[in-house]
């Protein structure tokens, strides 16, 4: 694959934790029929040993998951330098203000309720994905 078909694959990536198996599920099936190369994993710690490992351009991260929740993901994929610049947005059913405060607070980028309108979140992906891409580590 030549340098410019690898860096618009890589464009096209998300990662999502979530220890609900069908929410990763559901969110397979929305996102890949959108051209974007899906990858779930089921807890924070996969989340953080995945990572770095497929440049992803979005990280979308459930806030309560058990052992490691989102806020504390996100804290930890911002202190991992080659992913510093990557977006994080927070896909949970916890809407209140201090857990939006919180998620910002952590480092991340958005947040997005569920049960959410599946036509809003392919429009949130395609702004986060569109954004510059991140210098390579």
């Amino acid at each position: 694959m030549d340098p410019a078909e690898a860096a618009a694959r890589r464009a096209k990536v998300v990662l999502a934790a979530d220890d609900q198996h069908e929410n990763i599920m559901m969110l397979e099936s929305l996102i890949e029929t959108q051209g974007f190369t899906f990858f779930g994993v089921g807890g924070g710690a996969e989340c953080l040993s995945l990572a770095p490992r497929i440049s992803p351009r979005l990280i979308l991260l459930d806030i309560q998951m058990p052992e490691l929740d989102g806020f504390e993901t996100c804290r930890r994929l911002r202190a991992i330098y080659s992913l510093k610049q990557i977006p994080v947005a927070f896909l949970t059913a916890r809407k209140a203000a201090a857990d939006v405060q919180a998620g910002i607070k952590a480092g991340g980028n958005d947040f997005i309720v569920k049960p959410f309108d599946p036509e809003k979140l392919i429009a949130r992906l395609i702004y986060w994905t569109d954004r510059r891409a991140p210098a390579a580590a």
